[in-house]
């Protein structure tokens, strides 16, 4: 490939990946303004974040990772919670020229056209380096790109998290992660650490899904030659180079990562999930998601299953239920497995045991945890026919013939126990893991491993329209590219997304110019998401922060009869005391508390609001309720 076809080829992919970024997010740019992609809390979060980061950074300098404006007037940590500094800090240079809501609108939108393009570095690599022509390879990359990027896990999580839609960072840094032991530079070492360090920036879970990547890798490598934890380890020049990666990645993250841990003692508190929520089932590999496009015409009872999946095991979280494969997708993967793959096995091998991790603390089938002992034999089938170790064995042959027997009487038959079929719950990995690994105890949300699947996935997708070009360039070389980048339609079409959500601002009633204008100190009361977004307007401390962990401290706060009902419509029941109503009027004065903004009308919170605190209301529509403290 010419100097000049190099200069052209990287312009020409990252065009590429717009325009299908825009096809697979459509209607997120023809409606940057005024609209919000998803309109889920987590939504209204991260454009307060771009606006956080701006008046952080540049107009009035101070720590990113303490809003002292919100959880007023105590102030609201941020080291535990999902900033994701490397995406909210383009705040700093995009709002002086745009709203919020566009600005996050195009750096997810960005998201997907960066991630396309490092994840074409990483597999156009290691298709060159398995040989490929380089035009061939080019071609054959954008295929599996395409399989990372546009899959299901991607498009979901662009509906609320901006923080997991940053895929970018990984595969750079796998990039020069994999350069690094093979060739060894210098400037792959510094790579791999600009890449771990974006990565952190990015989502503090993600720092440890490449590091557990790496790892595995690593220790597969080394098995080649020998035993891990032997005298000969010392001198592999493999575990020299991964203990210098290791090195610069955690001297690269040395900056961030101190006051994360400074700050997790005493432990925040994870509000929204626990350390084993939001698993996937094993249906749901092979089942559309509810943003797919495909779930529509899907029949009722794939409907109906993957709705009640939604509800029993993500809790109604629809973007956490991206993880469909696909079929023609898996089939690409097998055909590129049977065809060959350098490492093939290996990458098969990490995209399976991820997705085991996916599946959390036992096995899900259907929404049904307690399974019969059919089920087990048949996965000690399956297991005992592909061990590669059992193969040479001159009893496999013995051992397969009586699990099949095994299996096929229990399915004749089920086993019983006290006279009932005996059912059973299977642990899965998981159980382990979380106990192990550092971090996940606190919440480690096992669904969001199979990003990891998707990724090994898109390896072998790339290697399949490898094959299928190389099978066609017999006839025509140009014919080869071409059969090639068509084999990317595959992915595409069966990752296909439903119209992107997206959901107009609500508008701002009069009362809001009142607050902004109103001289300082001044600060609101209010009781969900809406009011912290609502602060990138007037200006002015507010009472709630909307946090993925909250600071011990911070919850001691909230536990006050005051923010309860204000925030939560609780402690509302029981008398209340002149004393304790002084306390409340007092402690609304102390702090400057003038409004309250209300977000729903509860008639009995509005009796207290009125009655014990002295509130007048002052605007009233179908969202706002706003009061005006004296």
């Amino acid at each position: 490939m010419s100097i000049l076809s190099r200069r052209v080829l990287h312009p020409l992919i990252l065009l590429v990946f717009t325009l299908l970024s825009a096809v697979h997010t459509w209607p997120l740019l023809g409606r940057l303004q005024g609209f919000v992609l998803g309109g889920r809390e987590d939504g209204f979060m991260n454009m307060w974040h771009f606006w956080w980061m701006r008046q952080a950074a540049w107009v009035d300098p101070q720590n990113p990772f303490f809003a002292p404006v919100l959880h007023w007037p105590l102030g609201a940590e941020l080291y535990w919670h999902t900033l994701s500094p490397a995406k909210t800090g383009w705040g700093v240079v995009l709002l002086p020229f745009m709203g919020p809501e566009v600005a996050y609108n195009l750096v997810i939108f960005g998201t997907f056209v960066l991630t396309g393009y490092t994840a074409w570095l990483l597999l156009n690599d290691l298709l060159r380096r398995a040989g490929v022509s380089p035009g061939l390879a080019a071609a054959a990359a954008v295929a599996g790109a395409c399989a990372f990027d546009f899959s299901r896990y991607h498009l979901s999580h662009a509906n609320a998290h901006l923080n997991l839609s940053a895929l970018e960072g990984i595969p750079f840094y796998l990039w020069c992660f994999f350069r690094w032991l093979d060739e060894g530079k210098r400037r792959w070492w510094i790579g791999l650490a600009l890449g771990a360090l974006y990565v952190l920036l990015c989502d503090y879970y993600y720092l440890l899904y490449i590091a557990l990547l790496s790892f595995a890798w690593i220790v597969a490598e080394r098995w080649r030659r020998g035993p891990l934890l032997s005298l000969d380890s010392l001198g592999d020049p493999l575990l020299r180079r991964a203990g210098w990666a290791a090195a610069a990645a955690g001297i690269a993250c040395v900056p961030p990562l101190v006051p994360l841990l400074a700050h997790l003692h005493p432990a925040p508190i994870g509000g929204h999930h626990g350390d084993s929520d939001y698993f996937t089932d094993l249906y749901a590999f092979f089942l559309p998601d509810p943003f797919s496009a495909w779930i529509e015409g899907a029949p009722a009872r794939v409907r109906s299953l993957v709705g009640g999946l939604l509800r029993e095991k993500m809790a109604s979280n629809a973007e956490e239920a991206g993880t469909f494969l696909g079929f023609l997708t898996l089939g690409l993967a097998a055909f590129a497995l049977w065809r060959g793959v350098p490492e093939g096995r290996r990458w098969a091998g990490l995209g399976v045991g991820f997705a085991v991790l996916s599946m959390g603390t036992v096995l899900s089938i259907g929404g049904v945890s307690q399974h019969p002992v059919s089920v087990l034999l048949l996965a000690f089938l399956a297991l005992a026919a592909v061990m590669p170790g059992w193969r040479q064995r001159v009893w496999r042959r013995d051992v397969l013939v009586l699990l099949a027997y095994l299996t096929v009487m229990s399915f004749l038959e089920p086993f019983t126990s006290f006279s009932r079929e005996l059912k059973v719950q299977v642990p899965m990995p998981y159980v382990v893991f979380k106990h192990v690994v550092p971090l996940f105890k606190q919440g480690g949300m096992p669904v969001r491993f199979e990003l990891l699947t998707t990724l090994s996935l898109s390896v072998l997708v790339a290697f399949a329209a490898a094959h299928l070009g190389a099978l066609a360039a017999r006839k025509e070389a140009r014919l080869g590219v071409a059969v090639a980048l068509l084999t990317a339609l595959v992915p595409n079409l069966e990752y296909r997304n439903q119209p992107m959500q997206m959901v107009p601002l609500p508008k701002l009633p009069p009362v809001f110019e009142e607050i902004r204008d109103a001289p300082a100190p001044a600060a609101v009361f209010t009781d969900n998401v809406l009011g912290q977004w609502e602060q990138v307007m007037h200006g002015k401390p507010v009472s709630f922060a909307r946090l993925s962990r909250t600071p011990v401290r911070e919850a001691e706060m909230l536990k006050l009869r005051l923010f309860r009902v204000l925030e939560a419509v609780d402690g509302l029941a029981g008398p209340i005391t002149p004393e304790e109503q002084e306390q409340m009027r007092a402690y609304l004065k102390e702090h400057h508390f003038r409004w309250y903004v209300a977000h729903s009308f509860y008639p009995l919170r509005h009796k207290f609001v009125t009655q014990v605190l002295g509130g007048e209301l002052v605007h009233r529509d179908s969202l706002y309720t706003v009061y005006r403290f004296p």
